[in-house]
């Protein structure tokens, strides 16, 4: 049996034990060749202009020789006002791409020794960066589509119910369980989980032998025809084979696609291999990051941590340092932040990135 990939020698070309030993300058050399190319030329985020610009060694910082602007490292990049150094910033990066299923804000804030808070930004940053970078062509070939319901869990009640004996002798009798009963939530409760409660849309095109190597995913309200319709017009190229589930949603993609289904309420998988096991697959990641690592997701950054997870399921096959080198480079190469910037004085992002 093969090896798997993240077994391989070839998978561990860098560790947070080699990055560990970096100083502050090897960090500000790595920064520079990952946002400029090399370490003879910077690029000056005002004006462009891409030239050996004076370089100030003691504050490390540029003056640009066309209009003359002080620029540093993180200027015009995500992390632009930030008072991380360079070394923390790497270690929160290194740890968001080593998670399989995503990291807390509330590990990084212990692991990196930095506010709560500061580490909740950051996180979100990252987010946001692969998000604005992302550059999908239309996916074509064997496309799998479908909604996963995420948000709106309700809470199981607090208390057991515990059996009364004429209660354990009826089920005897009638030979059912004699286990003890959960009470459920309050109404209350699940009326106010429920109004979290978002579908998350998928459409990955799938590479017979590999699996799923591009993903594109949505945020809807309900999994509907309006939805699968915008799906269909902008993300998939016409006379692709495409396969989701027997919802309604999907029955107009017939008409423009090669359309085969699955009902899932009695199968996976058809007999003749027909499923939407891929669009299944980056569900279960999004899900385990849901119950096991944030918990909750609000329906305002659902989308983010949707992405998020996107960005994992095509990056699976690429090694440590490419992650790293992959995602660092998407942080500096970005521009400002659009929805963290001044978060903590109340300058927040106020809606949903909901497409139908």
């Amino acid at each position: 049996m093969a090896q798997h990939f993240l077994l391989s020698k070839k998978y561990r070309d860098i560790s947070e034990y080699e990055l560990s030993r970096f100083t502050e300058n090897d960090w500000f050399d790595y920064f520079r060749n990952i946002r400029f190319g090399g370490l003879d030329k910077s690029i000056c985020p005002r004006c462009g202009a891409i030239d050996a610009h004076y370089f100030f060694k003691a504050q490390k910082r540029w003056r640009c020789k066309h209009c003359h602007r002080y620029f540093s490292i993180k200027s015009g990049t995500v992390w632009a006002d930030s008072k991380l150094p360079l070394s923390k910033i790497a270690f929160i990066v290194e740890k968001f791409c080593s998670a399989a299923n995503g990291i807390s804000a509330l590990r990084v804030s212990a692991n990196a020794n930095v506010q709560y808070k500061t580490a909740w930004v950051a996180l979100h940053k990252l987010r946001e960066s692969i998000i604005r970078t992302n550059q999908l062509s239309k996916l074509k070939g064997e496309v799998h589509v479908d909604g996963g319901h995420f948000g709106g869990k309700p809470r199981s009640g607090q208390f057991r119910h515990k059996a009364k004996p004429e209660e354990i002798a009826a089920k005897i009798k009638l030979g059912k369980s004699q286990g003890a009963r959960r009470s459920r939530g309050t109404r209350a409760n699940y009326e106010r989980k429920k109004k979290n409660r978002r579908i998350v849309m998928v459409a990955r095109e799938v590479v017979p032998g590999v699996g799923g190597t591009k993903t594109a995913v949505f945020l809807s309200s309900t999994e509907n025809d309006k939805a699968a319709k915008y799906i269909a017009d902008n993300f998939i190229e016409p006379g692709s084979l495409v396969r989701t589930d027997e919802n309604s949603a999907y029955s107009s993609y017939s008409a423009r696609f090669t359309h085969e289904t699955v009902e899932h309420s009695k199968e996976y998988s058809t007999i003749d291999g027909v499923n939407n096991n891929q669009a299944e697959s980056y569900f279960s990641r999004l899900r385990r990051c849901e119950y096991g690592v944030t918990h909750q997701m609000q329906a305002r950054y659902m989308w983010d941590y949707a992405n998020e997870m996107a960005w994992r399921e095509d990056s699976r096959w690429k090694t440590a340092k490419e992650k790293f080198d992959d995602l660092l480079f998407r942080t500096l190469s970005t521009g400002l932040t659009r929805w963290w910037r001044g978060y903590w004085q109340g300058y927040r992002r106020r809606d949903e990135m909901l497409i139908a």
